[in-house]
């Protein structure tokens, strides 16, 4: 069976990112392995060089979900944009990366996954959400991923639900990616 792993960045459990992600998840006929980021204890990087002299990062729970994430099919990032960005912990995670990144990676990128990104924002329009893509896309090449696709929810400051036609694209869209 196939696997997907979904690192949600949300605080609130029951938030709009994590509705979005049970939507998109929903038809998906893979072994589901989630990760809130605000529940793991993913600290910083904090520049001990130790992945230039050995390829790895020191030890916390960022190793077992990349673990996790080398061993699956599909990644998907469930995100709310704050200050234009993930939220700190997912950006944590993010920059903890760093070992996996390579100039010849960038060059010749080989994916043996791919990648979907939903995000949520409570400001009407594409607000943040050209910047979670730039940083998605560099993370995807980092875990072997294709970027494949984007959804926003944006305007959630003034509504809590999808419309009937969101919902539709994303189930769509999710059927699609895990085809």
């Amino acid at each position: 069976m196939k696997k997907v792993v979904i690192l949600n960045a949300s605080p609130r459990h029951d938030g709009n990112s994590n509705h979005l992600a049970d939507l998109f998840l929903s038809k998906c006929n893979c072994e589901i392995i989630s990760y809130n980021m605000y529940d793991e204890n993913i600290a910083p990087c904090i520049a001990c060089n130790l992945c230039s002299k050995s390829g790895k990062c020191f030890s916390d729970d960022c190793k077992h979900i990349i673990d996790d994430i080398f061993s699956s099919d599909y990644i998907v990032f469930s995100t709310p944009i704050y200050c234009y960005s993930f939220p700190a912990p997912m950006k944590a995670f993010l920059d903890r990366l760093q070992p996996y990144y390579s100039d010849e990676k960038y060059k010749n990128p080989a994916f043996d996954r791919k990648g979907f990104v939903l995000a949520s924002c409570g400001k009407s329009g594409k607000f943040g959400i050209d910047v979670i893509e730039k940083q998605s896309r560099i993370a995807f090449i980092e875990l072997s991923a294709s970027f494949e696709g984007i959804f926003l929810f944006s305007d959630t400051d003034k509504r809590s639900a999808l419309t009937t036609d969101e919902i539709c694209k994303v189930k769509q869209l999710a059927k699609d990616f895990f085809n």
